[in-house]
């Protein structure tokens, strides 16, 4: 690294550190490591790619989602502070395998969050089988990173991180190169899978850190739409720490351990797993929200902003009405779908990629990705 760069890292690592606690267990592994080696984690929250790398000396060089550098702010982190390779969610992509390899063989090392999405309700999701035979096919020692604590502090859903809540880091080797080609694929996928698997819920029943949350349900609606009391969706509102149905009023609220009261279960992986149940139910009728609509350069990572725009989806189709224009996308021809950021459902169609900030992005998301039977 550069002096700018270390600079930087230095600044980011200081404003990390006055807004939250992080608890660091290196084990056997070696913090100032120089050498070329595979990072693998958990990904709990979207900042993972940053606080990840902050305690080594040479950071390996993170996969991250493309779109996180269409932001501006963002675009400078991952390029300017900590180098970046960038992956388009849900999609197949040998450019990114080959920066990989090239930066191995440069002699730095790769960090890689495998299951693509940060968590959307606090657990581990699935990971692609094709992470196991770029692993298989290196040969170079792969170092686990376990984050438990970032998404009872930072949900990708927040509008407010929880301040100083507690990121717990756990830094240990699981494969070292030689042992690789001994082992089958198999044994390979089950290894990592059991590495990065994690509940934040379940962490913190144990370990009862007091968060003491202000504004923690703040966002929620944004991926929470069913009501589990009356069972009717789209009727969700927060304020501070409280969950608001416009049927049933106050439904939940989180405590002082970030877990949720006033319901039958205390966490959101298991509202996630209702709302899961609901989609055939949902999926009979029209959806109806708003929104902005942008148009993405994924050459240069740019976006161009088209508007406000209605969103209705009738059927098997997305209907878009600017104030100038009306968009129609075929359910049957969108490509690479996928929930981004906080807000965003993106996909691509025909030759040109669009995302949409709108309110109510996981059921959107939810109901179209059902629809083509992803």
């Amino acid at each position: 690294m550069n002096i700018k760069e270390s600079f930087y890292r230095l600044l980011v690592r200081l404003f990390y550190n006055t807004r939250f606690k992080f608890e660091l267990h290196f084990n056997d592994f070696d913090p100032k490591r120089q050498d070329p080696y595979i990072l693998i984690g958990n990904h709990p929250c979207l900042h993972d790619g940053v606080y990840t790398s902050m305690y080594l000396r040479k950071p390996p060089m993170p996969i991250i989602n493309a779109f996180m550098f269409v932001n501006k702010t963002w675009k400078f982190i991952l390029t300017k502070v900590y180098q970046s390779i960038p992956k388009r969610k849900n999609q197949s992509d040998i450019i990114t395998v080959r920066s990989m390899m090239k930066v191995l063989q440069d002699g730095r090392g790769v960090l890689i969050f495998p299951e693509g999405n940060s968590s959307f309700f606090g657990e581990q999701s699935e990971i692609p089988y094709s992470t196991v035979k770029f692993l298989k096919k290196m040969k170079k020692d792969v170092v686990i990173i376990k984050t438990n604590g970032a998404y009872m502090t930072a949900p990708r859903w927040c509008k407010v991180p929880t301040l100083r809540g507690l990121f717990e880091l756990n830094f240990y080797t699981l494969f070292k190169g030689e042992d690789l080609e001994k082992l089958s694929l198999d044994e390979i996928y089950q290894g990592v899978q059991n590495a990065i698997a994690f509940n934040d819920f379940d962490w913190n029943r144990e370990r009862k850190y007091k968060y003491r949350p202000t504004k923690r349900a703040l966002g929620l609606e944004r991926f929470i739409y069913l009501c589990p009391k009356c069972g009717n969706y789209n009727t969700i509102s927060t304020k501070g720490n409280k969950v608001f149905c416009k049927h049933c009023g106050e439904i939940a609220h989180f405590n002082e351990y970030n877990m949720l009261e006033g319901l039958p279960f205390d966490n959101l992986v298991e509202w996630g797993k209702l709302q899961q149940a609901a989609i055939p139910n949902i999926a009979k009728d029209n959806l109806y929200t708003n929104g902005t609509m942008f148009d993405v350069d994924t050459e240069a990572y740019e976006s161009t902003k088209i508007g406000y725009v209605d969103i209705e989806l009738v059927e098997r189709v997305l209907y878009v009405q600017h104030r100038l224009y009306e968009y129609s996308f075929d359910l049957d021809n969108i490509k690479g779908l996928a929930l981004t950021k906080k807000d965003e459902v993106s996909f691509d169609y025909e030759d040109k990629t669009y995302f949409f900030k709108m309110q109510n992005p996981m059921l959107f998301y939810d109901v179209i990705k059902y629809k083509i039977g992803g």
